[in-house]
């Protein structure tokens, strides 16, 4: 593989930032690939990149939610948490929060690249997930559900995804301190039995033992993440 190959990671944290600075930067890496198939002779064919970044307070929707009752839901939470921002996304899936605490992460890449079925690639992003949760000493699973459980109703990672001409956007976010009250305001992913948790909540001792001399802990979450997904990719090729 060359090296120039590798999954390059762009780690925004610990600059906190909206929502819609890091759509707005996922939307430009996602064009370059278009434009590189559509127009080869001119755009070369971007490098595979993976955004880490840590939002400030937003709720997202999923892209078939644009009916009336969405719009009216939206409009519910902007008077309910006024600090909290309202976006529709292109992803799959349904309401969820993204804040403080907890780390997003989208990788742009071009699926055909690693040999990659769109269902493969979801569970790829789950097992990094996982993975990653094992370092804190939690054993994480997935369920008929999408997303990645501490058990069958505590949920403590949501995934979300987009694919244009097999170009992937959008990913992950992993509550690691994230204020779970936030979720309190909606119905996470459409499943009312099911609740939020975190990394700091599931093992407080060992988060504390990890991230207490980390300046930023979800940038290093970010960093972690990236490796990981790294090795994985790799191994397609």
């Amino acid at each position: 593989m060359a090296a120039s190959r590798a999954l390059k990671h762009i780690n925004i944290s610990p600059t906190r930032i909206p929502y819609s600075t890091g759509a707005a930067l996922q939307d430009v890496l996602v064009k370059n690939y278009l434009d590189s198939k559509r127009i080869p002779d001119i755009v070369p064919r971007p490098v595979p990149t993976l955004l880490t970044m840590e939002f400030s307070p937003v709720y997202t929707f999923g892209r078939r939610q644009n009916d009336a009752e969405s719009m009216q839901k939206i409009e519910q939470l902007k008077s309910m948490v006024p600090e909290a921002a309202t976006a529709v996304t292109m992803r799959g899936g349904q309401t969820t929060f993204h804040g403080p605490g907890q780390l997003v992460a989208y990788p742009i890449i071009d699926l055909r690249e690693f040999n990659l079925s769109s269902k493969c690639y979801v569970r790829m992003l789950e097992d990094t997930t996982i993975e990653l949760l094992e370092t804190f000493g939690l054993r994480a699973k997935t369920t008929e559900n999408t997303g990645v459980w501490l058990s069958d109703a505590e949920k403590i990672a949501s995934i979300g995804v987009h694919l244009r001409r097999y170009i992937t956007s959008h990913g992950v976010a992993i509550n690691a301190t994230t204020d779970l009250s936030y979720f309190d305001q909606i119905v996470a992913c459409g499943l009312p039995e099911s609740r939020a948790t975190s990394i700091k909540q599931a093992a407080p001792d060992e988060w504390e033992r990890q991230m207490a001399a980390v300046k930023n802990p979800i940038h290093e979450l970010g960093n972690r993440f990236a490796d990981i997904l790294r090795q994985k990719l790799d191994h397609q090729r």
